[in-house]
């Protein structure tokens, strides 16, 4: 049931409906500096980001595929999983159907922007 919350809060997406999903969401609360609200709030949604990047890795290191899904309805999985705290993305882990091959790599220059 709280899946095909999710799905429908991740604009019916499928992938949201894998055998893991994990919702990361940010704590502005936990962050001990002083800085302003703002602040704490970027920094809060830098850290959420962080840990569902280093997931999935670590998903992809044990041979699991994995979807990163940013755009998504706060609200919707505020209330799908019964938080107060604000959603930064949900990560949804699986066995891959099929090994996909690496994309082939851009080339450095075109990654470096000069000013």
């Amino acid at each position: 049931m709280i899946k095909l919350k999710l799905v429908d809060a991740a604009n019916k997406q499928p992938y949201v409906n894998a055998p893991v999903v994990l919702v990361f969401c940010m704590n502005p609360d936990r962050v001990k500096m002083n800085f302003p609200p703002n602040i704490l709030k970027k920094f809060s949604l830098q850290d959420a980001t962080l840990a569902a990047a280093y997931s999935q890795l670590a998903a992809h290191a044990l041979g699991l595929s994995s979807i990163w899904i940013g755009m998504l309805d706060e609200e919707k999985v505020m209330r799908a999983i019964g938080t107060p705290l604000l959603p930064s993305s949900i990560l949804s882990i699986g066995y891959p159907q099929k090994m996909l091959q690496p994309k082939p790599k851009r080339n450095l220059i075109e990654l470096i922007h000069e000013v």
